[in-house]
């Protein structure tokens, strides 16, 4: 995983404002510093992402366009990335997941029934069974 520099982190900012501003009494994305903690937390969970974002700021023109629409008519190969990341990391602020109504997140283990195995032992006792599949303008 690469780290952003704290230029890439300003640019971030500036974009994310773009996918998410200011309103309804909603922090914009860089309010929720989601160039910050928010991205690193993204970035642990999805190592992936990392370089994807890394090269979707390196796409982004020099001076950004004025809306979302704007920029997503540019078509930017990285956008896509881009928007997933800042995304993830707005709804990790604990401010934002507060005020949408998340809940805390935790783990919920599978649990399989107690008899399952005693239910498909007569099926793996039996082994695998198949008919062939025909051949084209054939019989098997």
């Amino acid at each position: 995983m690469s780290a952003l520099t704290d230029l890439q982190r300003a640019r971030l900012a500036q974009v994310a404002d773009l996918f998410i501003p200011r309103a309804s009494g909603m922090p914009s994305a860089s309010d929720a510093d989601v160039q910050g903690e928010y991205i690193d937390r993204v970035f642990g969970v999805r190592p992936d992402l990392a370089d994807a974002v890394a090269a979707g700021l390196a796409e982004l023109p020099e001076t950004l366009p004025e809306s979302f629409a704007e920029l997503a008519a540019l078509q930017l190969t990285r956008l896509r990335s881009l928007a997933d990341a800042v995304t993830a990391a707005y709804f990790l602020n604990p401010e934002v997941a507060r005020r949408v109504g998340y809940r805390q997140r935790s783990v919920i283990p599978i649990r399989f029934d107690e008899d399952l195995d005693t239910l498909v032992a007569s099926v793996r006792a039996r082994g695998p069974i198949y008919r062939p599949t025909p051949e084209p303008g054939g019989v098997a």
